[in-house]
């Protein structure tokens, strides 16, 4: 596994320079491929990122974009806990880009396996960008310690069921983040600074910290406790 990129941003405007970066990726995927692929996250830091990222007129212009999502929760699209409901309120507030689409999870009145089967078959076989958040305890997307999805090699979105609520929940697996061209990492905060110190000193135990399944990836980090 290569080593980390690590991009610290200002803890006042970090959402703005982030927002720039992901667009700046999204450009250069439609400038090589003629289209880009990109999956959101949730959390409290992606809510920031949307907010501002839906200010910039770079952001009204991208052209040939489709939208996924790296988990979703088993709750109506309007619940203040749903991804999808975040990213309609906060990215997408002012419109979908022209020529751009959102491709949801469907998890409204349909069976779970059914509903994962159906995204699955939605995603490109390799993600231009992807962006994740990770949690306190090392999650990232639904892929929470100790789970066995972590372990997954052959499904791309399965059903999983959190520590947490809300409980029910799909998830990309390992292998649709092993395959993403470029994947970004939201981990504001010391507390989080201080997980991805700690993924780094063990690499190998995935159960333990989800996170180091993208300890190749380019990190955010707002602060940072030195080795």
């Amino acid at each position: 596994m290569s080593n980390s990129s690590v991009t610290f941003v200002d803890s006042t405007d970090w959402a703005y320079e982030v927002a720039v970066v992901i667009t700046n990726a999204i450009v250069e995927a439609c400038q090589v491929r003629g289209e880009c692929s990109i999956m959101l996250t949730g959390g409290r830091s992606a809510e920031r990122l949307y907010q501002i990222w839906a200010l910039l007129p770079d952001f009204a212009s991208l052209k040939n974009t489709r939208f996924f999502f790296g988990d979703e929760r088993f709750l109506p699209s309007d619940h203040v806990e749903s991804n999808y409901g975040l990213a309609m309120r906060t990215l997408f507030k002012y419109g979908i880009p022209s020529t751009c689409e959102v491709r949801r999870m469907t998890v409204e009145n349909v069976d779970q396996n059914v509903a994962a089967k159906a995204y699955e078959a939605q995603l490109p076989e390799k993600l231009d960008v992807l962006l994740l958040s990770m949690g306190e305890d090392g999650h990232i997307a639904s892929l929470f310690p100790n789970s066995s999805t972590l372990f997954e090699t052959d499904r791309r979105v399965v059903c999983v069921r959190a520590p947490r609520p809300p409980f029910e929940r799909l998830t990309i697996t390992p292998p649709v983040i092993a395959k993403a061209r470029r994947t970004y990492v939201l981990a504001l905060g010391r507390v989080k600074a201080s997980v991805y110190k700690q993924a780094r000193m063990c690499p190998e135990d995935i159960a333990l910290l989800p996170a180091r399944l993208v300890l190749s990836a380019t990190w955010f980090l707002d602060s940072y406790l030195t080795e």
